[in-house]
């Protein structure tokens, strides 16, 4: 979720350029606004397939215009391997460096999927066990929460990697708005210690990040190596993913690095400390071996790496993310498993990650044996990701692949239903010592630069959704805090005219648990640092 931001060449230029550096191999093409590099496709492939993928590749370049999306590289992936790959556009809106399948974009959430399966050769290889309470392997953890004593105590790796702990989204350290590269990944983890919990252990289920992260560095302390030298000897270099790191000086000094894009950011950095729940860096072909491992559970061109019984235990739903009886959505380790049309009858896993001017997306049919990789360096996103989609979809729903591994679907009885509030919540009546808390405080945002018209907005027009803040105050006799629309626009939940519970004098939590400290040197929000101006 980072990038070296550089600045867009002017359409006009951009177009004359591509035109000239126009480059096919394996594959011909209709157009050369947009390079389309190194495209493979297998032979023998059934004509329908490929002219699925035929109508596929002629859409790209127009929806990456109109997305403006600089760089963008796909694979369509089967159990046997590559049926199709082939990168488009540039590394970056101003470097002339063409995006091939082995262009490395960070993965940003997709890295969850990939932390999951390698703490689970952790547990095949005897390192760590899923049920045994975390505190085992970092016995200074320490958490705090108003629903139970010692909770820390409770929590199981198991409970880490289904995202079901109730740990807060974000640590004080090296976070989404301020992703210093210079915080070491432990200091990063280690700052979360003595956070808030949102829900109680175990009952819920709550999207957040720093589960992964304290999972990785579990496996850190117990393997006795870091958790990126770990991923490498352990997962990268066994599945033959030469161009995927974790290693942050490797990725800086990686030329064939696409550079994220984000509208109204100038400047992002290229990486940040949260390694386990998106710091990885793959390309397209990378991602289709870690994609055809899933479908063949747990073998990669013939050869065992991960046992059959543990990558279906990453498969199995235990919480849910969506509860809508028309559009339900589970959650197992590290992945989404759902059912989609038509009729919501077919069985797909998946998983998608944005953030730092990045998104990608994997998706397979584990009953048809196809599945698709797609990476970008554009935000917001645009409509290339779910053409992305659609290329496996078409195969899918056109009949042009066969149900060759049919299962039985998971069904999610004992799933764990979403957190949304507690039902003790019990605002504190305002007190008049309250007073130096309320006013207007702003997130500490660093390591970006705004564009002008951005910063323009910030300064003078004061935009909510440029601008991340919150503003705390009295109101009908209770604290209240009220968050801007900025939270809105990177995916977290807005929460407006929110009445505050005192947990202890200075600490206050909002009905859906999420925690104001005004206890600590720099005052926190969401576990986000804040400074009042």
């Amino acid at each position: 979720m980072t990038h070296i931001w550089e600045e867009r060449t002017p359409a006009w230029v951009a177009f004359v350029s591509l035109s000239l550096m126009f480059l096919t191999i394996a594959c011909s093409s209709a157009t050369a606004a947009i390079p389309q590099t190194e495209c493979y496709k297998r032979e023998g492939l059934d004509p329908k397939a490929e002219a699925v993928i035929d109508a596929f590749r002629a859409s790209v370049p127009a929806a990456m215009k109109k997305g403006k999306v600089p760089g963008y590289a796909v694979a369509l992936v089967d159990e046997r391997g590559i049926i199709y790959t082939e990168g488009f556009g540039h590394t970056s809106g101003k470097k002339k460096t063409l995006v091939t399948p082995d262009t490395s974009f960070l993965l940003c959430g997709v890295s969850k999927l990939i932390t999951a399966t390698a703490v689970m050769l952790a547990v095949q290889d005897g390192l760590l066990a899923l049920d045994e309470p975390i505190v085992t392997y970092l016995p200074d953890l320490k958490l705090n929460s108003r629903y139970e004593e010692h909770p820390e105590g409770k929590i199981t790796l198991r409970h880490l990697l289904h995202y079901t702990a109730g740990l807060p989204a974000e640590a004080p350290l090296g976070n989404y708005f301020e992703p210093s590269p210079r915080v070491a990944f432990e200091d990063h983890v280690k700052s979360l210690f003595g956070s808030w919990l949102v829900c109680p252990v175990g009952s819920h289920f709550l999207y957040s990040g720093m589960h992964s992260d304290l999972a990785a560095y579990a496996l850190q302390v117990t393997s006795g190596m870091p958790f990126e030298r770990y991923m490498q000897e352990r997962v990268f270099t066994v599945l033959g993913m030469s161009n995927t790191t974790l290693d942050r000086d490797r990725i800086l000094s990686t030329q064939n690095r696409a550079v994220g894009s984000m509208m109204g950011i100038s400047k992002m950095p290229a990486v940040y400390p949260a390694l386990g729940t998106g710091g990885v860096y793959s390309s397209a072909r990378d991602m289709a071996r870690f994609v055809q491992l899933h479908l063949n559970g747990g073998t990669l061109q013939g050869q065992p790496v991960l046992d059959e019984a543990l990558m279906a235990a990453i498969h199995r739903p235990r919480g849910i993310v969506r509860d809508d009886p028309n559009a339900y959505v589970f959650y197992g380790m590290g992945v989404y498993i759902d059912k989609r049309a038509p009729e919501n009858t077919e069985l797909i896993l998946w998983h998608d990650g944005w953030g730092f001017g990045f998104a990608s997306f994997v998706i397979w049919y584990p009953e048809y044996g196809v599945g698709t990789v797609a990476l970008m360096n554009r935000l917001p996103m645009s409509v290339t990701g779910e053409l992305a989609l659609s290329l496996t979809d078409r195969l899918v729903k056109g009949r042009i692949v066969e149900k060759r591994f049919p299962q039985p679907h998971p069904t999610c009885d004992d799933c764990l239903t979403p957190w949304r509030r507690w039902p003790n919540h019990q605002p504190t009546p305002y007190r008049p010592q309250w007073k130096p808390y309320c006013g207007t405080h702003h997130l500490r945002f660093t390591g970006y630069r705004l564009q002008w018209w951005a910063e323009l907005a910030v300064l003078i027009l004061g935009r909510d959704e440029y601008t991340p803040r919150i503003k705390v105050r009295k109101e009908d006799g209770f604290l209240c805090v009220t968050e801007s629309r900025f939270f809105e626009q990177v995916g977290l939940r807005r929460h407006v005219s929110e009445r505050l519970q005192e947990v202890k004098p200075g600490l206050f939590t909002t009905a859906s648990g999420i925690t104001l400290d005004f206890t600590r040197d720099v005052p926190i929000w969401r576990n986000y640092r804040l400074e009042k101006r």
